[in-house]
């Protein structure tokens, strides 16, 4: 359960972005949750760009950004991925983060941390099998994944500051939604 007590005891909220692109509609969807988040969360929002390939040679001696990647989500209760679809599946950089997040096997980072998903991009690509790949995926390493993934269909380019009136709005409805579902949470 999130619970805000006073703002120096605000939870953690680790945000993963799927896209390394600077102009992704995620980048932007990631940001205005951030926004809106950031008086009741404390944010951390680690470089997956920044992370070594999975690599099980490297699990003892742990790459530094590996160890800073952990560290957020360990401390956060709640972790959110805003993923475009690559090649109908999860972009590599995020599949990667879970894999090294996975690890050691059956004690990875994300048992008993709150996960939900969000995909937003053009009309034309539905981000559906990224969805369903992540609900598979991440529903192995937690018990706590958020049920409703969001899905936003933005019919422009990226690049722009912000997703529009009605994608922000069903954005914003998401997270009060999402974090509902933590405080009545029951495993």
């Amino acid at each position: 359960m999130i619970t805000v007590v006073g703002m120096d005891d605000r939870p953690g909220c680790t945000l993963l972005l799927g896209s390394l692109s600077a102009s992704s509609l995620n980048r932007t969807a990631a940001l205005g949750a951030a926004e809106y988040l950031d008086y009741m969360c404390a944010l951390l929002w680690p470089d997956l760009e920044t992370l070594p390939l999975f690599n099980e040679d490297f699990e003892a001696a742990e790459p530094a950004a590996v160890t800073a990647l952990k560290n957020d989500v360990s401390n956060s209760e709640l972790i959110i991925i805003f993923t475009p679809e690559y090649n109908h599946g999860i972009p590599g950089a995020l599949k990667n983060a879970i894999d090294w997040l996975s690890r050691p096997m059956g004690n990875g980072c994300l048992i008993d941390r709150f996960v939900a998903i969000a995909s937003i991009g053009p009309p034309s690509q539905d981000g559906e099998n990224v969805r369903e790949n992540l609900v598979r995926t991440c529903g192995t390493l937690t018990d706590r994944l958020y049920p409703t993934t969001l899905r936003i269909p933005v019919a422009r380019d990226s690049g722009q500051a912000d997703l529009g009136d009605e994608a922000t709005i069903a954005l914003y409805d998401w997270l009060d939604d999402l974090l509902q579902f933590t405080r009545h949470f029951k495993p």
